[in-house]
């Protein structure tokens, strides 16, 4: 492709002399050149049936091979040339019929879901989601948050022992786990929301800076980051707020049950926690893409270990109890990150 995309005095001698050895493949090759440059350009080569069915006559008649046969032989001298030539146009041939079908075939497949970006710094963990779709964040304390394309959530590795504190950007749903004694609050912007034990969405305006809040299970306070002591707004199932960020104001408002399902219901793709005989390796792996938390191991030394358990409403610490219990090891946290220690599997 060099000689067609790049000529240089090099390139241009060595097939203007095999040109001269082999004057009855220049058409040949013309129409290869032909290819390349329409396949650069990304343009569709015209006529392409005729223009395959004209390229593949030649490259057997350049192989001496009958219709049926594709095998080329590869001699010596001007008959190794004449097969390189050949071969070199049915390469160019494919890669055009790969360009056109490939080409169609991707744009015609939907994206793999992708995983949330989760990046770690002076202790506080930031989960991004970059992807065209709605992504699950698991929290080490049971929540579970989906959040929208765009949108990200800020916290400590381990949330703080006598509070679970959530900086939102963008757009999440909500699905807290239950700790009487220690409260969850989402900041967003200028409001803050303060729940033991629910569900509900925040949506930002990305124009206006406009927060909209729905609950759909338990209840949620809702109040301005200016009044901290003390809750403007008690929202329960059905229940919305909109916090006009202009006016620095919040109305509430009543929304009938079919539109909260419409308006709250989660689309991410969660993350299954159902293994059966599974290698640890995966399993720890699985953990890590959930959490972004670090797990650390001896790969070698647990190679051999394979589980077979369903965690489902378990916080982050109670699946690596079960899973270190199921191959005979412990854990320990430092600086942020889990280290699994024991004598493997055999």
């Amino acid at each position: 492709m060099a000689w067609v995309y790049h000529p240089d005095d090099q390139s241009m001698a060595y097939w203007e002399g095999w040109l001269v050895e082999n004057p009855d493949q220049a058409e040949n090759l013309q129409k290869a050149r032909q290819i390349a440059l329409q396949l650069k350009d990304a343009q569709r080569p015209p006529h392409t049936e005729k223009l395959a069915a004209d390229i593949w006559q030649g490259i057997l008649a350049g192989t001496g091979q009958e219709p049926q046969s594709v095998l080329i032989p590869w001699y010596s001298g001007r008959i190794f040339l004449k097969a390189a030539a050949s071969m070199a146009a049915l390469l160019l041939l494919v890669t055009a019929a790969y360009y056109l079908v490939g080409k169609k075939n991707l744009l015609s497949k939907s994206p793999t879901p992708q995983s949330v970006a989760a990046v770690l710094e002076n202790n506080v963990l930031k989960h991004t989601n970059g992807t065209a779709q709605n992504q699950v964040v698991y929290l080490v304390d049971g929540t579970k948050v989906t959040l929208q394309p765009g949108s990200s959530i800020k916290h400590t590795v381990f949330l703080q022992k006598d509070k679970r504190e959530v900086f939102l950007e963008g757009d999440g749903f909500f699905e807290v786990a239950k700790d009487a004694k220690r409260p969850f609050y989402v900041f967003a912007h200028d409001i803050v929301l303060r729940v033991l034990g629910t569900s509900f969405n925040v949506t930002t305006n990305k124009h206006n800076g406009n927060i909209t809040v729905i609950v759909k299970t338990g209840r949620v306070s809702v109040y301005k980051k200016t009044n901290p002591g003390r809750a403007e707004y008690i929202l329960t199932p059905n229940q919305r707020i909109l916090y006009s960020a202009q006016t620095q104001s919040i109305v509430k408002s009543e929304l009938d049950s079919a539109k909260i399902q419409i308006n709250v219901k989660p689309l991410g793709h969660d993350i299954a926690f159902n293994f059966e005989e599974m290698p640890v390796a995966k399993i720890f792996a699985t953990l890590q893409e959930a959490y972004g938390i670090r797990i650390n191991y001896n790969e070698p030394l647990f190679s051999r270990c394979v589980v077979t358990t369903s965690l489902t409403d378990e916080v982050f610490e109670e699946k690596l109890k079960i899973i270190c219990e199921a191959i005979g090891s412990t854990y320990r946290i430092e600086n942020n990150q889990v280290y699994i220690e024991g004598n493997g599997c055999r």
